[in-house]
């Protein structure tokens, strides 16, 4: 159940400061309401937080989230592809082309992986330099 949000903020700013409280919550894709109470959040004593703030909005997130279920996917069948490898050498199976064939597949899972890893890390060096509040 959310919390009823009862209390309010009222406040004056210039026409200046106004336009770019509405542009910075519009870019993030937040109400101007979710926006404030985001920046309210934001950590400021030494000691709450790491020094740096660093905001990562769902969609993001979720896209991060999305490539790193994908690398597990191709990892897990790269090792099974390996393992089964290893259990007929040890049987001694003496089917090269079968082997070769599992090795390339093997290859592919491990590549499709490296890609997207490059993928994340574009993302999180794209998230390098914003910041929701302020500047460097």
């Amino acid at each position: 159940m959310t919390k009823r949000k009862d209390r309010f903020v009222h406040y004056r700013l210039s026409e200046a400061d106004f336009e770019r409280f509405h542009e910075h919550a519009e870019k993030l894709e937040l109400a101007p309401s979710e926006y404030l109470r985001y920046m309210i959040r934001i950590p400021v004593k030494t000691g709450e937080g790491s020094g740096k703030v660093v905001a990562l909005d769902t969609k993001t997130m979720s896209q991060i989230y999305g490539e790193l279920v994908r690398w597990d996917h191709h990892y897990n069948q790269a090792v099974h592809v390996l393992n089964t490898i290893a259990l007929f050498a040890s049987r001694s199976g003496n089917n090269i082309d079968y082997f070769v064939e599992q090795l390339e597949r093997a290859n592919r899972n491990l590549e499709d992986v490296r890609a997207g890893e490059h993928d994340v890390e574009n993302k999180i060096r794209k998230l390098d330099g914003t910041t929701l509040v302020g500047s460097r």
